[in-house]
Parts: C-alpha cells; sequence; structure tokens
C-alpha cells in the first residue's frame, strides 16, 4: 500500500526524478489490491478497467493505472480467452495510438501478457487486429520508436503473438517483418535488452521447426533462406562479444546452437568470423550453456 501511494503521488507531479525512483507498481499486487479493497470478482475488474481505457476524459495515470491491472488479470488463462466475449480487445488496442508513449508500451505489454502460450487468444487477437490495424501497429513500434522501453514491449508482444502461430508467421512476413531482426542486430545504439528481445522474436518465429526437430518443411526452408538473405546470422556473429549481457550471449549461442544442429551451412567467411568470436568468449564459457558453445566451437573444429 506504502509503494502504491508513493507511486500515485509521484504521478501527479511533474517530478521524473521522483517517478524513476519510486519505480512501477507490482500489477499483480495492484490487481489483488483492487479486489480486496472493492470486494469484486475478475470480470468486474476487467469491465471497469476497460471502461477506464475507453473513457476520453479518462487521464494518462488513470489508462496507465487500468493498463496495470488488466495485464495482471488476463495472466490468468480464462481471464485472457474472455477479453473477446467481454469485447475489450478494442479499448486495449486503441492504446497504440496512444501519444503517450508509456501508454503504447503497456498496451504491447497487455497484448503479449494475454496471447503468451495461448492459442485461442492469439487468433481472438489476430481477429480483433484485421479490423484495427494493431499487428502493423506494434511492428512500426518495435521498428520506430525512439523510446526503448516501448520498443521492448513491442518485441515482447510480437513473440508471444508469432509463436506457434502460422496465421500470426503469415502477417508477420506479409508486414516485411523479417527485416526488424538484422535492423535491430546491427544497430549499435541498441541495447543489449533490445538485441535480446529481437533475438527472442526470431526464436519465436522457428520455434516450431526447433520443437518437431524439422526444418525441412517448405516453410522450414523458407525461414532458412531469411536467415540467410537477410544477413540474419551474420548479424548474430557480429554480436557474440564478450562485453555483451550474458542473457543476450546465451540467446544468441542458442540460436546458432539450434541451427547447427539442424544443418544449417556457415560460408568460410562466416566461419573465419565466428573462429575469432569463439577465442574471445573462451574466457568466459563457463558461465554460458555448455552443450551450446560445444555445438558452436565444432564448425570451425575448436
Amino acid at each position: 500500500m506504502e509503494k502504491l501511494l508513493q507511486w500515485s503521488l509521484a504521478q501527479q507531479g511533474n517530478n521524473k526524478e521522483a517517478k524513476e525512483r519510486v519505480g512501477r507498481p507490482d500489477p499483480k499486487a495492484l490487481a489483488q489490491l483492487l479486489g480486496m479493497v472493492q470486494g469484486k470478482d475478475d470480470p468486474t475488474l476487467m469491465k471497469e478497467n476497460g471502461a477506464v481505457l475507453k473513457n476520453e476524459k479518462s487521464t494518462s495515470n488513470e489508462k496507465l493505472v487500468a493498463l496495470k491491472s488488466m495485464e495482471a488479470l488476463i495472466e490468468n488463462l480464462d481471464n485472457a480467452n474472455n477479453l473477446k466475449n467481454m469485447k475489450l480487445w478494442p479499448s486495449i488496442l486503441e492504446q497504440l495510438n496512444n501519444e503517450d508513449k508509456e501508454i503504447q508500451a503497456l498496451a504491447c505489454s497487455c497484448i503479449g501478457s494475454a496471447v503468451q502460450n495461448n492459442p485461442r487468444s492469439q487468433n481472438d487477437f489476430l481477429e480483433e487486429s484485421g479490423r484495427s490495424g494493431a499487428f502493423k501497429k506494434i511492428l512500426k513500434l518495435a521498428s520506430d520508436s525512439t523510446d526503448e522501453y516501448s520498443r521492448s514491449k513491442a518485441l515482447y508482444a510480437l513473440s508471444n503473438i508469432t509463436r506457434h502461430s502460422e496465421r500470426a508467421y503469415e502477417q508477420f512476413e506479409d508486414l516485411n517483418g523479417w527485416q526488424l531482426i538484422p535492423h535491430l542486430l546491427a544497430d549499435e545504439k541498441a541495447s543489449d535488452k533490445l538485441k535480446f528481445r529481437a533475438l527472442s522474436l526470431l526464436s519465436s518465429l522457428i520455434s516450431e521447426e526447433v520443437e518437431t526437430a524439422n526444418f525441412n518443411t517448405k516453410e522450414g526452408q523458407e525461414k532458412i533462406n531469411r536467415l540467410k538473405d537477410d544477413k540474419i546470422v551474420d548479424s548474430i556473429l557480429n554480436i557474440l562479444d564478450k562485453d555483451r549481457g550474458i542473457n543476450c550471449l546465451d540467446k544468441a549461442i542458442f540460436i546458432l546452437s539450434t541451427l547447427i544442429s539442424h544443418g544449417f551451412e556457415f560460408t568460410d567467411i562466416q566461419k573465419n568470423g565466428l573462429s575469432s568470436k569463439i577465442e574471445g568468449l573462451d574466457t568466459m564459457k563457463d558461465r554460458l550453456n555448455e552443450d551450446d558453445f560445444k555445438n558452436l566451437r565444432s564448425v570451425v573444429g575448436k
């Protein structure tokens, strides 16, 4: 309660340092608190949050609280699946058009949490996106936003929207989404967190082939060609640096190891580059996944 009070007071002022100092309230605690104080069930709270989002007179702070509460509620599978029946998807997706970048980011986070490991909710989102263009807006945020927090949350949403969804993958391709990945990986200004998110998106895009151990299907081969033609593998190799964050490195090495296990053929130039990268990473091998790193070394005979 104390933290929520401090956060609420900070949001009412214009002191940026105060806002950063108090941080963001835990969404689960927020939803639990609202439920305890108001004595209302989840559907009622979801409707009230949706009403706040839909109301043009709601302040940015009110919408932020509503989105945080909504996200905590729809982490529950049944609540996420009720978004369509309760006609709440439009009010969430409309926040992607909000001028407030934090609201845009939280809308992406809300979407990502609703569709995570949830095929029904994925399809509900795609159906509503067909009317609102939400998929395209999220992709644009991930590509063009100058706000790192918004880009990170947009990438989180894209990863969960596309994972194990053929329909979402087709839309991703139609919107030229693949070009986002090498662009982000090659961006020297992008943080390790953003690069990790880009790698996570790539992992989602190839997850079906990875988990079935089969890249030999038509779609699997098309994805392999994408990795080659769009220079994505080159981009991954370029970020293999000991100064990178460990999560980013682990994800990059995992993807490369996966491709190696499925017979991906590196060019001689790529092998030479990989050889020098491995030498640099050798001092931190104890912090990396042992099997994946061995697989990577096997390509250059080390």
